[in-house]
């Protein structure tokens, strides 16, 4: 993992706040990429299990995962 990327991941996770749903593109605004590139990181973070999304195809948005 390039050190970019980890910094993209970082501040997604620093921006979100618990319990809230976030959409791709207000996240992509955050990093200043496109919604494309934005929506491969959340992916990563879904698989990593740090982050959950609500399962839909359109309109599909993201938060952290609950820490047990």
């Amino acid at each position: 993992m390039t050190k970019k990327t980890q910094e993209q991941y970082d501040a997604i996770l620093a921006f979100m706040e618990n319990g809230r749903w976030y959409k791709a593109n207000e996240l992509a605004e955050l990093l200043g990429v496109k919604e494309t590139r934005t929506k491969m990181l959340l992916r990563a973070l879904v698989a990593d299990k740090k982050l959950e999304d609500n399962g839909v195809t359109k309109g599909k948005t993201y938060r952290k995962a609950n820490k047990n």
